[in-house]
């Protein structure tokens, strides 16, 4: 009998678990999970001013590119290009037990994840978000001799007391505080939350007052083994993929995947290699050509991996050659004379609508060609009736930037060594996902 009470016992709670363990989280071994991107524009977004012109905007950022692009030649140790307070697309996620939900800024160019923490210097006088670690049952701060806190700074002393960080942007902007050890939870498009102990982040209680007060802080998708990316490794296959809807339509989400859900599938997929560089962070590609109307201009003259992708940066960045004669084969194709832009920053054409003019083909190593629609490559028309090309050049390392992306899901396969396009509308693909 006893025996008996005592299986039917192990049965019983047994059935309880399997039954409320799906209520609160969901165990990380799965295929994969997506979940939503929400723009800077979108009408989802804390701080959205939609009466900014779209070329103002975009004039605000054109710095923001630049800045990225020369920063790479950074002799720092821990620099990353980053301007994180003009970065587009939010991760919208969870941290710490109880959860405490969280904005912050996805960006592929980056690699520490780091969060404004209570106590803080830079909210005293005013109203930021903020997490509170004291609060939390499952954070942890990391010792100086611990092997992750080696990974991000070799040079950290076995004798400090804790494992601290200063982290800095090319724009001046920085984050410093201590490296911890937290639960992330991500709720997944189908509902279900996904949480993923001892996640490693940098708890900043020092910031960067030009940084976003509406926003948690940052998500470092870089390829550095300390980023979000490679922390989630293990579970992901490092495989992570998103796709980002037009700006302009302000009331439907993007999206980022992990695992086999980061799969880009369909007869148009094009593929081209990663190239691996000094510099970790950045997925470098080799763009060999530009064209427009049938015709090409040669970028094969710039080396391989003369580019980047970049989800935090607005803006194309071209090799200044190339890009003055792909000005030129434009302005050849529309039959229209280019003129500055008021800031004299973008070239552009006075035109009412920018669906005149043509597709422009990025041609990337591999047979990777991406056709670039008006939506993709041109401003919205101004209000004194110009439409400006959404690209700059540079003298630095390209950039392609999240303009270009928008339509577009790009998949990264950093095991595989390559990054993968399909030209998509993001709001549909989302559904399935």
């Amino acid at each position: 009998m006893t025996t008996e009470l005592l299986s039917f016992s192990f049965l019983l709670l047994l059935l309880l678990i399997i039954i409320i363990t799906p209520l609160f989280s969901t165990s990380f071994t799965m295929s994969g999970f997506t979940i939503q991107l929400i723009h800077k524009d979108s009408l989802l977004h804390p701080t959205t001013n939609l009466s900014t012109p779209h070329l103002t905007r975009l004039l605000a950022k054109a710095s923001h590119s630049l800045s990225r692009s020369q920063a790479l030649s950074s002799t720092s140790t821990i620099l990353s290009p980053v301007i994180p307070h003009n970065a587009d697309h939010l991760m919208k996620f969870s941290i710490g037990t109880p959860p405490v939900p969280v904005l912050a800024v996805m960006d592929t160019g980056s690699d520490l994840t780091w969060l404004r923490c209570l106590p803080c210097s830079d909210c005293l006088t005013r109203s930021v978000h903020l997490f509170n670690p004291f609060l939390s049952s499952t954070y942890q701060s990391l010792p100086p001799y611990s092997p992750k806190c080696k990974q991000f700074d070799p040079n950290t002393s076995p004798y400090t007391p804790t494992c601290s960080y200063k982290y800095f942007y090319g724009d001046g902007s920085f984050s410093s505080g201590f490296l911890s050890t937290e639960t992330f939870t991500f709720e997944s498009t189908k509902g279900e939350p996904i949480s993923i102990p001892e996640i490693t982040f940098g708890c900043g209680h020092n910031n960067s007052p030009s940084f976003d007060a509406e926003l948690f802080g940052l998500a470092g998708l870089g390829g550095m083994s300390y980023s979000l990316i490679s922390q989630l490794s293990p579970e992901t296959g490092k495989r992570f993929s998103y796709c980002l809807s037009p700006f302009q339509d302000n009331t439907s989400t993007s999206f980022l995947s992990f695992g086999d859900k980061a799969r880009v599938t369909g007869k148009n997929v094009v593929s081209t290699p990663l190239v691996a560089k000094e510099d970790k962070t950045f997925y470098f590609v080799t763009l060999e050509g530009i064209s427009v109307g049938g015709r090409m201009v040669d970028a094969r003259g710039t080396g391989e991996g003369n580019m980047f992708i970049d989800s935090g940066t607005t803006v194309s960045l071209i090799d200044s050659d190339v890009f003055e004669k792909l000005g030129d084969l434009i302005t050849e194709v529309v039959r229209l004379a280019w003129k500055m832009d008021a800031g004299n920053t973008f070239k552009c054409y006075e035109a009412r609508r920018r669906e005149v003019f043509p597709d422009i083909t990025f041609h990337f190593a591999g047979g990777a060609d991406v056709v670039l629609e008006p939506l993709n490559a041109f401003t919205e028309p101004s209000e004194d009736g110009l439409v400006c090309l959404a690209m700059q050049a540079t003298n630095g390392t390209g950039i392609f930037g999240n303009m270009a992306q928008q339509n577009l899901h790009i998949g990264y396969d950093i095991a595989g060594r390559n990054v993968a396009f399909a030209a998509t509308k993001c709001a549909e693909l989302g559904k399935q996902l």
